[in-house]
């Protein structure tokens, strides 16, 4: 089976975009440790009046793989005192997060 990309949009707040993407390195770090990880790149608007802010793009083995992976960062995060979710709310942040299988290369 192929690999899937995950395509994950997030909007919030202009003056809370610094303390997202403190928060999004400590989840990377543990998502890039995860079976079936390959990779990533997280971009950044050029627009300021984007609908959002940010957009992570992502490589994974299998669909299985991301879920398992997204429970295991949100398992790390709590020891260390972080609440994923509640801090999404916190800063703001909409997020939208969907699955794909690629259709053509070019």
């Amino acid at each position: 089976m192929p690999p899937i990309t995950t395509i994950v949009h997030f909007s919030m707040p202009k003056e809370n975009m610094e303390e997202f993407l403190g928060t999004w390195e400590n989840a990377k770090v543990i998502m890039l440790r995860q079976p079936g990880a390959l990779d990533g790149v997280m971009h950044s608007a050029m627009d300021q009046d984007s609908p959002f802010q940010f957009i992570n793009v992502a490589r994974w083995e299998s669909a299985v793989d991301l879920a398992n992976a997204l429970k295991a960062v949100a398992i790390e995060l709590k020891a260390v005192g972080i609440d994923f979710i509640d801090e999404m709310n916190r800063l703001g942040a909409r997020v939208s997060q969907n699955n794909y299988a690629q259709e053509a290369k070019y």
